[in-house]
C-alpha cells in the first residue's frame, strides 16, 4: 500500500512577479528575454528551462508528484516579491497568492498554499497573511532569510511572526543569497545553494532565537529546509558557548536545542547526504524531520529516491513522510 507523503518545500513563480522583475533596473531583476535573473549587482542565475517549470503550476509538477508518490505539496513562491518597491510588492504578493489559491481550488488536497507577504509594509503583510489563512485556506507563511538590505530577524518584522502564531500557521524560513559578503565574486554556485544560502539562513535563525522570539511567542512554529541548514552539526558547539560568557545581546531564556525541541522543525529538501540525515536524526530526533523535495531546484526523482532509500523503520518513515507535518504543523489532508 502506498504511504501518504507531504512535500513541504515545492516552489513556483506567478507571471505577475516575472513581469514586475522585468520592469526593474536594479536587482532583483530579470532580463527582458527572461533568461537571466540578477539577484544582486554581482550574482546572476541563468534560467534555462527552470523558469518554465516554476511557472507550470499543474501538469509537469503534477506528473512529477505522482511519479514519486507525493500525495500533497505545499507550494510557495520563490524569492523576489519581498524585495519589490512597497506598493508593487503589495500588488504582486496578493496576485501571487491569488494565483496559488486558484491552483489549490482546482486540485483540492493535492496542493496547499504558503503565503508570500509584502514585508516592507508590516501592517499590509499581516493583513495579507490573515486573508491567506482565513479566506484562502493557506497553511503557512514562507519568508526568506533576507529581503535584500534587511533580514527576517529584525525587530520590525516581529508582528508578522506574531500574526502567524495567532493564526495557527507555521513559518517556513527559506534561504536567500546574502546581500553582501566575501562570496559575491564566486557566483551563484557558491553564493547560492553551495554555501551562501546556508550561511545566511543560519545567521537569520540564530539571530531570531537569541533575540528571544520563541520566549515572546512560545507557540510559534518555524521550519528550516536542507536538514536544518547544518545547524544539527553545529548545535552542541553553539550551545556550549551560548551562556559561557555574559552577553547582553543573548536575550533567549534557553539553549538552541530547547527551541529545536519545542518550536523548530526541519525538512529533507535539497540535502541528499546520508551522513547529514543521520546527524540530523541523531541530534534532533526523527520526530523533527519532514519530507521536502525543493522542486524544481532539486531533481525530485533523486530527492524522493534518497528519502525512500533511507534505512528507516515503517514508523519512522511515516513520521518523516507525513505524520510530523500533520501532528506538529497542523497540515490537514
Amino acid at each position: 500500500m502506498n504511504m501518504t507523503k507531504i512535500d513541504l518545500e515545492n516552489h513556483f513563480y506567478a507571471d505577475c512577479l516575472i513581469e514586475a522583475l522585468a520592469e526593474r533596473t536594479e536587482p532583483p531583476r530579470i532580463t527582458k528575454d527572461r533568461s537571466v535573473i540578477w539577484w544582486t549587482d554581482f550574482i546572476d542565475m541563468q534560467q534555462g528551462r527552470l523558469l518554465d517549470i516554476l511557472l507550470d503550476l499543474a501538469e509537469e509538477r503534477k506528473q512529477a508528484m505522482e511519479r514519486n508518490g507525493i500525495t500533497c505539496a505545499v507550494l510557495s513562491s520563490s524569492a523576489g516579491p519581498e524585495q519589490l518597491d512597497t506598493a508593487k510588492s503589495i500588488e504582486v504578493c496578493r496576485g501571487t497568492n491569488d494565483v496559488l489559491y486558484e491552483v489549490t481550488k482546482k486540485y483540492p488536497g493535492q496542493y496547499l498554499g504558503s503565503a508570500i507577504l509584502p514585508v516592507n509594509d508590516v501592517d499590509a503583510a499581516c493583513a495579507e497573511l490573515e486573508r491567506c489563512v482565513k479566506d484562502l485556506g493557506f497553511v503557512s507563511w514562507q519568508t526568506h532569510s533576507n529581503y535584500g538590505a534587511h533580514s527576517a530577524d529584525e525587530e520590525q518584522y516581529r508582528p508578522i511572526f506574531q500574526k502567524a502564531a495567532d493564526l495557527g500557521v507555521y513559518v517556513y524560513l527559506h534561504p536567500q543569497i546574502p546581500n553582501e559578503g566575501r562570496l559575491n565574486n564566486l557566483g551563484f554556485t557558491v553564493a547560492g545553494a553551495g554555501l551562501g544560502f546556508t550561511e545566511n539562513t543560519i545567521e537569520t535563525l540564530v539571530r531570531l532565537v537569541i533575540s528571544g522570539i520563541f520566549d515572546e511567542i512560545p507557540n510559534l512554529k518555524l521550519v528550516l529546509g536542507h536538514l536544518g541548514e547544518a545547524i544539527p552539526f553545529l548545535l552542541e558547539r553553539m550551545d556550549n558557548r551560548l551562556f559561557f560568557i555574559p552577553n547582553p545581546n543573548i536575550k533567549c531564556e534557553h539553549t538552541l536545542r530547547y527551541y529545536f525541541e519545542h518550536n523548530i522543525m526541519v525538512t529533507t529538501s535539497g540535502n541528499m547526504s546520508p551522513e547529514a540525515f543521520e546527524c540530523t536524526k541523531s541530534v534532533l530526533g526523527i520526530d523533527k524531520i519532514c519530507f521536502g523535495s525543493d522542486y524544481p531546484y532539486e531533481n525530485v526523482d533523486e530527492m524522493s529516491a534518497f528519502v525512500d532509500g533511507l534505512p528507516l523503520s515503517e514508523e519512522e518513515r511515516e513520521l518523516v513522510n507525513y505524520k510530523n507535518a500533520v501532528e506538529q504543523l497542523g497540515i490537514k489532508l
